[in-house]
């Protein structure tokens, strides 16, 4: 999943590529772009989920770059960010999911992140009829076997890791980090792959790039701001807990 930010200044669309990398886990990529004209070349080459739209930009506003967007057929979601509110109007005839207001704080675009996300699962439930949900599911479903061994390739070796054995996943660039007390390992699975290959009850993805053993965990912390991060038993390491993950800890 591609998000794009636009904004011409360099300072605000890192601030916002960082947020939204803390704060919505099922992202791939966020690519930026520093005008609208730059925008609607971007959109050319990669399928973009949501854009993140400044309104006031020299050359072509964010609202024009929008009507340009959807006349090109593009039909996924526009959050307009603006310092300014006298656009709301305009932005929303363009059906824009959101209109955020500059700076824009931290638990503002999470709410609008909830609501982009409540909006894909919606038109995943009306869009698709019941053959295509029927053609997804397993035949039995009682019968979903969950991963049990890790191959490792350790030179000309392969070493078979129990996942009773794991301590956590932890993605980093290409490859993922499997955690063991004997040691740590890389293998080339993604974070997103393993989650629907490990017993649900058992690992939690805390973070986007993190999963953790539940029976592992020793203790969870919560700090002045209200940030989750947990600790593993038999090891000397804090792992952070993404706020959308909060609520794993919060009947703990």
């Amino acid at each position: 999943m591609n998000i794009l930010v636009v904004d011409d200044e360099p300072l605000l669309r890192f601030h916002m590529q960082k947020m939204l990398n803390e704060l919505w886990e099922d992202v791939d990529h966020i690519v930026t772009a520093n005008s609208g004209i730059d925008a609607l070349k971007l959109m050319e080459e990669i399928d973009i989920h949501t854009v993140f739209m400044d309104i006031k930009m020299p050359g072509m506003s964010g609202l024009e770059a929008a009507k340009a967007m959807r006349r090109q057929g593009y039909k996924g979601n526009l959050v307009f960010v603006t310092a300014y509110d006298e656009h709301a109007i305009e932005a929303f005839e363009q059906e824009a999911v959101d209109y955020l207001l500059k700076p824009v704080e931290e638990s503002r675009l999470s709410a609008c992140i909830e609501r982009l996300i409540k909006q894909d699962k919606t038109l995943i439930k009306y869009e698709l009829d019941a053959e295509q949900i029927n053609r997804w599911l397993p035949a039995d479903t009682t019968s979903v076997s969950y991963l049990s061994w890790i191959n490792v390739s350790i030179g000309d070796r392969i070493l078979v890791i129990n996942v009773d054995d794991v301590f956590c996943f932890i993605s980093e660039d290409k490859y993922t980090t499997v955690v063991t007390k004997e040691g740590e390992y890389l293998i080339k699975k993604s974070i997103k792959q393993l989650v629907t290959e490990l017993h649900p009850d058992r690992f939690w993805r805390i973070h986007r790039a993190v999963i953790v053993q539940v029976a592992k965990i020793s203790q969870v912390m919560k700090d002045e701001q209200g940030r989750y991060s947990l600790s593993l038993k038999e090891m000397n390491r804090l792992l952070p807990v993404s706020r959308n993950n909060t609520y794993l800890f919060k009947q703990m």
